[in-house]
């Protein structure tokens, strides 16, 4: 079973299904049409624009999860590499108001990381989840790394026009973690 489908089995099913892609059978090296039909097929996602205006506004956020964590919504986001190939999925929470950091955000962070630690065990980097002063606007600070079959799994806060969002990145790549001198 990929890591994908195991964080999300576990975060947003209750209970580990087994399947042999990053997310259900999506795998790295996949089309976005081949993701796309996918998805359209898949019963944990749902999409949040009709598929005829998918070449209009993308892929990016256009999917989402139906089950939430601590009633967060999640939506999915990719990247693909220079042949347009699926490399990195990332789940993103819906924006979270900054004056919700130390409530709403940070039980959702602990729950998410509990339960990342509970499926793929503990993380190979590990650090305090980022308050909302260390994350600058348009960027994601990763506070946490695990390494995951056929790639790298993070977990971090973004800051997006001053809302706040967890995000969990399954990425292709392997990433090693900083090391402190």
């Amino acid at each position: 079973m990929s890591s994908f489908m195991k964080i999300i089995a576990t975060l947003f099913v209750s209970a580990l299904s087994l399947s042999a892609g990053v997310y259900e059978d999506l795998e790295y090296g996949d089309t976005k049409q081949v993701v796309t039909d996918k998805l359209m097929a898949c019963d944990r996602v749902e999409t949040t624009v009709p598929q005829t205006m998918f070449g209009r506004v993308g892929m990016n956020g256009t999917f989402r999860i139906k089950k939430k964590l601590n009633g967060v919504q999640f939506s999915l986001f990719f990247d693909w590499n220079e042949n347009q190939q699926l490399k990195e999925i990332t789940l993103r929470s819906d924006a979270i108001e900054p004056d919700s950091f130390d409530s709403k955000l940070s039980d959702t962070f602990k729950n998410a990381n509990r339960l990342i630690t509970e499926v793929y065990g503990p993380a190979v980097m590990s650090n305090p989840m980022p308050t909302s002063d260390q994350v600058d606007d348009g960027t994601i600070l990763n506070s946490h790394l695990w390494h995951v079959a056929g790639g790298t799994l993070l977990l971090g806060v973004a800051k997006e026009q001053g809302q706040l969002h967890l995000s969990i990145r399954f990425l292709e790549k392997h990433i090693d973690p900083v090391r402190k001198q």
